[in-house]
This record gives structure tokens, sequence and C-alpha cells, in this order.
């Protein structure tokens, strides 16, 4: 675990700097498009005494494509905090929830190479298991690997956080996936994952069970 926070660290560090370099060139092509803003009405208001910008528009479209790709970066960057945050010591436990919004945000390009779609089922309320974030995220990237592998170009693939009982749980669900298929990676999860309860086969998917938090020993 000490490890785990120390690359946690490190990625917080790298997470914050990278946010900062997407701030800065956010804020330097928004004062470029201002320019182009400006000398275009300039442009009007001379009556064309003073020409368009020949490549105006080229550069508008770049810039908006410069814009585009930082907010997709800064989201990047909130996801990796996240994640870098799962280890950090003094968590009381975890949101499935959460973890489950989190593995899928962090797991696009897992889908992208196997042409399929991430589906997240929200739980009426928030699902709190005991294991930590770190431990819940380790089992949850374990099985959509297996998931995801068996059910490639296949459709969709659905994360449904719930509870039942003294239990809590994420069930994983493809309708690619067959009985055998879902018996032998529900198999290949129990037994070696710190903070699973228990790994068992559903009807075109896998569920992963943890305690829940706060229950009587």
């Amino acid at each position: 675990m000490d490890k785990a926070r120390f690359m946690g660290r490190m990625a917080a560090t790298l997470s914050h700097d990278l946010c900062n370099v997407l701030a800065t060139i956010q804020q330097a092509s928004g004062l470029l498009g201002d320019y182009l803003s400006l000398a275009r009405k300039e442009s009007l208001k001379s009556m064309g005494l003073r020409p368009k910008f020949k490549y105006n528009d080229k550069f508008e479209e770049i810039i908006a494509q410069v814009q585009s790709s930082v907010a997709r970066g800064q989201d990047m960057c909130e996801h990796l905090s996240h994640l870098a945050h799962s280890p950090d010591e003094g968590q009381d436990g975890s949101d499935l929830n959460f973890s489950v919004r989190l593995l899928v945000q962090l797991s696009g390009r897992i889908a992208k190479k196997h042409k399929l779609t991430l589906e997240v089922g929200q739980a009426p309320a928030a699902v709190l298991a005991e294991p930590s974030q770190i431990e819940v995220l380790v089992v949850l990237e374990a099985a959509l690997l297996g998931v995801t592998w068996r059910c490639r170009e296949q459709g969709n693939v659905r994360l449904e956080p719930g509870e039942d009982g003294d239990r809590v749980y994420v069930d994983i669900l493809c309708q690619a996936l067959d009985a055998g298929e879902a018996q032998s990676l529900a198999k290949s999860l129990t037994g070696d994952k710190p903070g699973l309860l228990a790994a068992e086969a559903l009807e075109g998917g896998v569920r992963l069970a943890f305690r829940k938090a706060g229950r009587e020993a």
C-alpha cells in the first residue's frame, strides 16, 4: 500500500501541473480568438479599406479544436486526480457509485479498442462498501477487462451498483457473455483480490460483492 500511496502522490502532483499547462494553453488560444474577433470588427468598420485576415476562418477552426482538446484534457486531469487520491490514508470505505463512474471514465480507451460502449447504472442512494476505493477499483478493473475481452465488438457493457442485505455489489453485464464465460470469469476473480467478498456468475454477466460499510461484525 505504501507503493500505491507513493504512486498516488506522484500522479496527483503531475495532474496538478498538467492542469496548469492546459489552463495556459486555454488562455492563450482564447486571447488569440479575441484578437481575431477584434481584427474582423476593425475590417468591417473600415468599409473594406482594411481587408479581412486571409486565414481568419481557418484560424478560428484551429482555435476551436485547441479549446475542445483542452476541455478533454481537463476532464482527464480531474479523473487522474481522483485516481491518484484513491490510495490516500484515512479513507473510510468507498462509494460504489463513485468508483464505477470513475472506472468508466478511465476506461474509454479500452472500450474503444474493443468497439464497445460502457454504460453506468446509478443506484438510488450511496452504495457504501467496506474496502478502500483503490481495492474496489482493482477488482472492478480486473472484471471489466475480462468482460470487455470476452464481449469485444458485441454491443454494450453495463455496470450497475446495488445493495443486498449486508453486502453491496457491482454487476457487470453484457448480453454477449454466455454462461460458461461468466462462470470462468467469476472463478478467475475469486480468492486473489483483497476486499472482494465474492464473485458470482449471472445471466449475461458477473456480480462483484463487497462487505457493506458500517455493518455489524
